[in-house]
């Protein structure tokens, strides 16, 4: 997988800036730059040791944080997400022991020059083989680039790009190159929306609430687990929705529950246009969804168009998290065969403060800018704002939640562009690029209010199935 992000770009934010020449800051007469460029090709880490090996834990911390409920994640055969491949070897809290004399020198040429930040810029990343509980990761380093002195709306500083090959028990587990940029801070300055979603959107309100009370409460809590609960007589065995004090069968009062297994076919639906509701963008659809298990199930019908949706068509459980309070169940079609144009249904995640510290938990990133808000401020940043990993785990969420439970994460290729600071969403959109065989690729277009925030390539592979394209 390949993920770059630039906060700032040229084009958004300044990161690229300046180019060329320019006086003092320019190529022809910036002798730290000559300094600087004399540490390419050396190493950064040699024989690094991952501070642990795979594991559980961390795996869950990390779907958590990303919201990522595959099933090749969990139970006794899981495998780490292939976005996690950074996170074996960040340093986490105390740091890197293993860094090299080169690459603590380059950076204290940079602090000693004023550029005492940092921020990641690009990330290309390819996964060789799938990481399992217990593999131990041994990974080295090289200083691959340097670039000339940019000026950015961060600040003034330099380019750093490694190149690092990791390893698990000695097989080649996947590359990743990352960048950085090391910059002086220049003043702070607010976000300004740049209509990222299109100048004629109009502000979302709040979402309706759904009614919670006693009868009802352990179905909401499965909900905020990824659990759709039915109701179940413990007399009869007569399965229920939506949930009720008694069993309209028997009469009986004692029920347990079962969690369905999220296959479904659209019984009914509306097609809602008018009244208007702020939380809602019309047209939306509405479903009637019969569940496997016999039960049926009014929600909303997710990523699909009006013209898209039939009855009898068959439609799979997601869940949609709307703030950091609220979860709603919802259902999408199921994808069929894809060919180049095709486009995936969008997914919209909340940028809430929460996701950004516990993404940059769960991938050992300690750097302040995505925790400590003060901190980030002292920077030249409004807010804290989403590392690089935490975009690239939800990147790879996008796809193979669309892909299903078979797809597997070959390469990502992504940029970033406009910061995802707390109290804004970030909406993904696919686009099919090409297919050969059981192998995709997707572009990737994230954006938030500020414009875009993500866009790359993905490839994907869909094992054990070679579709037939579509005309």
């Amino acid at each position: 997988m390949v993920a770059r992000q630039a906060p700032h770009s040229d084009r958004q934010n300044g990161v690229d800036g300046d180019r060329g020449p320019r006086g003092a800051g320019g190529i022809a007469d910036d002798d730290l730059y000559v300094r600087l460029k004399a540490f390419e090709g050396q190493a950064a880490v040699a024989v690094g040791v991952g501070k642990d090996p795979v594991n559980e834990p961390m795996i869950r911390h990390w779907c958590e944080a990303m919201g990522d409920t595959g099933p090749a994640y969990q139970g006794p055969d899981a495998v780490a997400p292939p976005t996690m491949l950074q996170a074996w070897t960040m340093g986490g809290l105390s740091g890197h022991p293993g860094r090299s004399t080169a690459h603590e020198a380059l950076f204290a040429l940079l602090d000693e020059a004023g550029c005492t930040s940092v921020v990641a810029t690009d990330c290309e990343q390819e996964y060789l083989r799938p990481l399992r509980p217990g593999d131990r990761i041994t990974f080295d380093s090289v200083i691959e680039s340097v670039s000339p002195r940019k000026t950015t709306k961060l600040g003034a500083g330099y380019f750093v790009t490694t190149r690092t090959d990791v390893w698990a028990d000695g097989e080649p587990a996947g590359t990743h190159r990352f960048r950085i940029l090391k910059y002086a801070p220049a003043a702070r300055r607010e976000p300004r929306s740049q209509g990222g979603r299109g100048s004629g959107d109009r502000p979302r309100g709040p979402h309706p609430r759904p009614v919670i009370n006693r009868d009802n409460a352990g179905f909401w809590d499965g909900v905020a687990r990824h659990e759709l609960l039915i109701q179940r007589c413990t007399d009869c065995a007569t399965l229920r929705f939506p949930w009720l004090p008694g069993c309209n069968s028997c009469g009986g009062e004692g029920w347990d529950t079962v969690a369905a297994a999220g296959s479904g076919t659209v019984f009914s639906y509306v097609v809602m246009h008018h009244p208007p509701f702020p939380a809602f963008d019309p047209p939306y659809v509405v479903g009637l969804v019969e569940l496997e298990e016999g039960v049926r199930v009014v929600a909303g019908l997710a990523g699909l168009r009006p013209e898209e949706v039939r009855i009898g068509m068959p439609v799979r459980l997601d869940f949609r998290t709307v703030d950091e309070d609220l979860v709603l169940p919802v259902f999408s079609g199921l994808p069929g065969p894809v060919g180049p144009g095709d486009e995936l249904p969008p997914l919209t995640v909340p940028v809430t403060r929460t996701l950004i510290v516990a993404g940059a938990v769960a991938s050992r990133d300690y750097q302040d800018v995505h925790h400590d808000a003060e901190a980030a401020r002292a920077k030249g940043s409004p807010d804290i704002f989403m590392n690089i990993l935490t975009t690239n785990g939800l990147v790879g969420r996008y796809i193979t939640d669309f892909f299903g439970p078979r797809a597997v994460l070959r390469k990502v290729a992504i940029r970033l562009g406009a910061p995802n600071y707390p109290g804004d969403a970030m909406e993904l959109r696919g686009t099919v690029l090409a297919r050969d065989g059981d192998t995709t690729d997707v572009r990737v277009v994230g954006a938030n209010s500020l414009g875009h925030h993500v866009t790359g390539t993905v490839t994907v592979t869909v094992t054990g199935t070679t579709p037939e394209p579509t005309p």
